[in-house]
């Protein structure tokens, strides 16, 4: 079974699918990953767009987006970044095994909860420093 590897990280996500669509076109199985936390984010956030497939598939990948003029990546990156991880997941590592975009739901979810517990334990509190 190939892994998946990272063949290109593109700032914007448009320039991502233009590749990806490029790819495809030439029949490699490719797809974007970090399209909609990049799109979120506006580029803002070094995040990324990055065009992922196969590995058996990357020399024929990469031979392409020289021809098209794409710059070639100095080493194809496994895709869980090589210990490459923002600093969440190397705060949380279980988060390691999701993409970016579900991490970041993830982390909201975790802060919602803590959140509602620590007003529910304010409650309890006021309601029974009231009631003495």
């Amino acid at each position: 079974m190939d892994r998946i590897v990272e063949i290109a990280n593109f700032r914007y996500t448009d320039r991502a699918e233009i590749l990806a669509s490029l790819l495809r076109g030439e029949g490699i199985a490719c797809y974007v990953r970090n399209g909609i936390s990049s799109n979120v984010f506006g580029g803002g956030v070094d995040i990324g767009a990055k065009v992922e497939l196969q590995e058996s598939d990357a020399p024929r990948a990469l031979e392409i987006m020289k021809a098209y003029g794409y710059p070639l990546p100095d080493e194809i990156l496994q895709a869980d970044y090589g210990g490459d991880d923002p600093a969440t997941v190397k705060l949380i590592p279980f988060l390691r095994k999701f993409a970016f975009d579900r991490q970041i739901l993830i982390i909201i979810a975790l802060t919602l909860g803590l959140l509602a517990l620590l007003l529910f334990a304010g409650h309890l509190l006021s309601s029974q420093h009231g009631a003495t």
